[in-house]
């Protein structure tokens, strides 16, 4: 392990599992950064590719690399390790298999520094690599710099400013001061990036895209099963939670009411992609039930708070597989 930069700027943390084909583009993105003042701290979570043979080389050729290895404990504690382990003023995120503009850094450094601002933001390109095709997104947020409660009400809609960790800088002191770290679930983002936010003075934002993140077949989105339908729907519970505890959840409560009705839709629609994957309707419509009644329960005006991430009451169920065979001979037969 190297250690040589004692007081980086900028710490940024890569987790790294089985992502050998799109890897070396990404760390090479990160070398040719013009900013130079960061450590690079890569956590190997249990890959079992040559991802590690990969970081290894990066790590012997350049001295501001650190790699840590730890067994698979998924994205949210790799991430935790690496705040754990940060010695910059500022920490960034990247997905190992994305990759960055060459003035990522610089930029979002720049907008902190200048504007006092404990978190800096970017746009981002969707970027398809079986088709290299990279595609801007236009719905963002105005270059500009916002207070803590403009932009929160825009990162709770999830519209025009986006719940993303690998887009953004921020401040260590928002981790360590506020005992900020990634909960042990799937969409870990959406029930961090609030909380980061919340503690903030203001948030410097660019609308210029400089993060190119990678569209692949294995992304959540294109996976979706119970446990991370379950998950989305947790992450919602954790911002009305983590607002409830703070005594603030009224400020909030139009932006919550419509992230609410999104999250809904999609898990009405990863429902229906399960069930239709699993070729089984049966508990198709108390799936969809539940999901409501969870996400009624986080709009009671008499919310009682816990503390750290929840767990859910209607939790969605898993169909059972049905053969090729009977689907066809009774394909919804189960259907509530």
């Amino acid at each position: 392990m190297n250690t040589n930069n004692v007081n980086p700027a900028i710490s940024l943390i890569i987790p790294v599992y089985n992502v050998q084909k799109y890897l070396r583009k990404a760390l090479m993105s990160v070398v040719n950064q013009s900013f130079k003042d960061i450590e690079v701290i890569i956590i190997n979570d249990g890959s079992t590719d040559e991802s590690l043979n990969i970081i290894k080389e990066f790590e012997e050729n350049y001295d501001n690399f650190i790699v840590i290895n730890q067994p698979n404990k998924g994205l949210a504690e790799a991430r935790n390790t690496g705040i754990r382990n940060a010695k910059g003023k500022y920490i960034a995120f990247m997905d190992s298999d994305d990759y960055i503009d060459c003035t990522f850094l610089e930029t979002l450094y720049n907008m902190a520094e200048k504007n006092n601002a404990d978190m800096a933001y970017c746009n981002h390109y969707l970027y398809y690599p079986l088709f290299r095709l990279n595609i801007y997104m236009p719905f963002t947020t105005k270059t500009g710099v916002y207070n803590k409660d403009e932009a929160l009400n825009k990162l709770i809609k999830d519209i025009m400013l986006h719940h993303y960790a690998w887009n953004k800088l921020y401040k260590k002191t928002l981790f360590k001061d506020n005992n900020i770290e990634f909960y042990d679930m799937c969409f870990e983002d959406i029930s961090t990036s609030p909380r980061l936010l919340y503690n903030s003075n203001k948030v410097a934002i660019t609308s210029k895209s400089l993060y190119h993140y990678t569209k692949r077949v294995g992304s959540i989105l294109n996976t979706m099963n119970a446990s991370k339908i379950n998950d989305y729907t947790r992450a919602l519970g954790c911002i009305r939670n983590f607002l409830e505890g703070k005594n603030d959840y009224k400020k909030y409560r139009t932006s919550f009411l419509i992230a609410s009705i999104r999250v809904i839709i999609v898990n009405w629609y990863s429902i229906f992609r399960m069930h239709l994957e699993f070729m089984n309707f049966s508990g198709f419509k108390e799936n969809c039930v539940n999901v409501v009644k969870e996400i009624k329960a986080f709009l009671e005006e008499e919310y009682i708070s816990s503390d750290g991430a929840i767990s859910l009451k209607w939790p969605v169920k898993e169909p059972k597989k049905r053969s090729k065979k009977d689907a066809k001979l009774d394909p919804i037969a189960n259907k509530d």
